[in-house]
């Protein structure tokens, strides 16, 4: 039995309360489900109901070295989701624009 370490829905909670627009790390949903009456707060909730943008398992190594060699730390942050009607669950291409 592999037990997966997860977010709660107070985690959603909290990332909506102070305006998280995009979740990306490498903590999904627990499995078995940290809440059995919530199973999958991070997809169910904050994806589907929020409309946060979910990016697993993401790098920022080279952003920081691109931030380092830029000699900034601010940019333009866009998930761009392919054009496909009435889908969920796709992949983003997320883009930092200097």
């Amino acid at each position: 039995d592999r037990r997966i370490p997860g977010l709660t829905l107070d985690a959603v909670a909290w990332m909506h309360r102070h305006d998280v627009a995009v979740y990306a790390g490498d903590i999904g949903d627990g499995r078995p489900p940290v809440d059995p009456r919530v199973p999958g707060p991070l997809h169910r909730v904050a994806l589907a109901r929020l409309g946060m943008p979910l990016i697993d398992v993401a790098d920022p190594a080279e952003l920081a070295a691109v931030c380092a060699e830029e000699g900034r730390a601010t940019f333009l942050f866009v998930a761009a989701p392919p054009r496909l009607g009435a889908a969920s669950g796709v992949p983003v291409n997320p883009l930092a624009i200097f």
